[in-house]
């Protein structure tokens, strides 16, 4: 029964993660092929799938092992390994979040010189930072021997092949500042919406007030799913950690820090929901790849470009 507790989510996973950021993947390069100018939103929606999808795969191997009750993975070697490459997606999906809460941040708060912004040069490099550091966070038991368990029993879970310090370092120094800086960037994103939304001379002319506070609160409501989709996924493994560190004899059960594990694993199922289903574009090729655009359950995609001041840029639809 213990054991069906982290065999039967696994399975779901594995078989629910990879497809539905798969499909993300080709509807965003099909908008990569049509809107080329918009680069920074689409690359890091691309990278979140594409992380996302290296989380599923992984839970593959994960409910295999469960299933064949960790046969292939008696070595600790091999299990270190393992465990650095489930690690290693998971902190580039959650340093990936950071970066598109990032980029709307600077469109929201640069409203008219974020399109003459360079967009390839500095998204190719906060991408190549962001893997280089997901893959040293991910791999740092197998970088720093001190980091591994002595007394490996075979059975490959995060905290049976590595130290306690490990998670600490991964909750205190990836997740408790990633959750943090997303609260503030998306509170920020919230306020500067709603302050140009009130300083702006159509509020005066036009006196919609319901209008502009539905389409306040629809902006709200996207923030507080992506805060609520991140805490529920991983908050309960950070509080597990910081009872852990907290309380030297709270010791946690195997099979719980398990389960909280899998629990954070599932924001890379609601990721390609949150993020991607919220854009209106996104949404259409979804529809359109899954055969589903008939009459009336699919509602036309608005022009992805907007002018202003004489120039045009491609609309951001994540809020």
């Amino acid at each position: 029964m213990v054991s069906m507790l982290c065999t039967v989510p696994h399975v779901l996973l594995s078989c629910l993660i990879p497809p539905a950021n798969l499909l993300v993947i080709v509807a965003v390069c099909q908008l990569l092929r049509k809107h080329p100018g918009y680069i920074s939103g689409y690359i890091y929606v691309l990278n979140l799938a594409t992380a996302d999808l290296l989380v599923g795969v992984m839970c593959i191997t994960e409910a295999l092992d469960d299933v064949l009750d960790g046969d292939f993975d008696r070595s600790k070697s091999f299990c270190l390994l393992r465990i650095s490459l489930s690690m290693t997606p998971c902190i580039g999906s959650i340093l990936t979040l950071l970066l598109i809460s990032l980029d709307r941040y600077l469109a929201v708060r640069l409203p008219l010189s974020y399109h003459m912004l360079p967009k390839k040069a500095p998204v190719a490099l906060s991408l190549m930072f962001l893997w280089m550091l997901a893959f040293l966070l991910g791999h740092l038991p197998l970088i720093f021997p001190s980091l591994q368990q002595s007394n490996y029993t075979g059975y490959c879970r995060l905290l049976s092949v590595t130290r306690s310090e490990y998670l600490y370092t991964l909750c205190f120094g990836v997740f408790a500042p990633s959750l943090l800086v997303l609260l503030c960037l998306h509170v920020s994103v919230c306020s500067i919406a709603y302050a140009q939304h009130t300083r702006s001379p159509h509020s005066c002319a036009q006196p919609r007030p319901l209008r502009a506070r539905l389409r306040h609160f629809k902006a709200l409501r996207t923030v507080l799913f992506v805060l609520v989709g991140f805490g529920l996924s991983w908050g309960p493994y950070l509080v597990g950690a910081t009872v852990q560190a907290a309380c030297r004899s709270c010791d946690l059960p195997d099979t719980l820090k398990d389960v909280l594990f899998i629990l954070g694993e599932t924001n890379s199922l609601l990721n390609p929901l949150i993020y991607a289903l919220h854009s209106r574009d996104i949404r259409s090729h979804l529809a359109k790849l899954l055969g589903c655009r008939r009459r009336g359950r699919v509602q036309p995609v608005a022009s992805s470009i907007h002018t202003m001041s004489g120039g045009s840029w491609p609309r951001s639809s994540w809020l």
